[in-house]
């Protein structure tokens, strides 16, 4: 039993080294990218050329996060509607007691 437990134990050993190993090289691919992009824009600003593509990809990241804030402004939204019309009474009649004097 001795030597079929540090066998299962040496395997584990083995398969996590190999995943930390893919880990840690998909982390410095990704940095590797991401340091490129990087100065390729700083290369692109500095000569003035690629704003246009510069503008074009901020205005789809800003549009991407727009859409995805319009979509959970709906969801709020329909939660709200979903709110019983006498909880939501009794919260307004709570508010206008506290912040109008009698």
């Amino acid at each position: 039993m001795g030597e079929r437990l540090q066998r299962l134990l040496d395997d584990a050993e083995t398969r996590a080294d190999e995943i930390v190993a893919e880990a840690q090289r998909k982390a410095d691919e990704m940095v590797s990218k991401a340091k490129a992009d990087a100065e390729r824009r700083r290369n692109m600003a500095q000569r003035g050329s690629g704003i246009d593509e510069l503008i074009r990809e901020a205005e789809e990241k800003a549009k991407v996060e727009a859409e995805k804030s319009l979509e959970d402004n709906k969801k709020k939204a329909e939660a709200l509607k979903k709110f019983p019309e006498d909880k939501m009474q009794a919260a307004l009649e709570l508010v206008l007691k506290e912040v109008l004097p009698q």
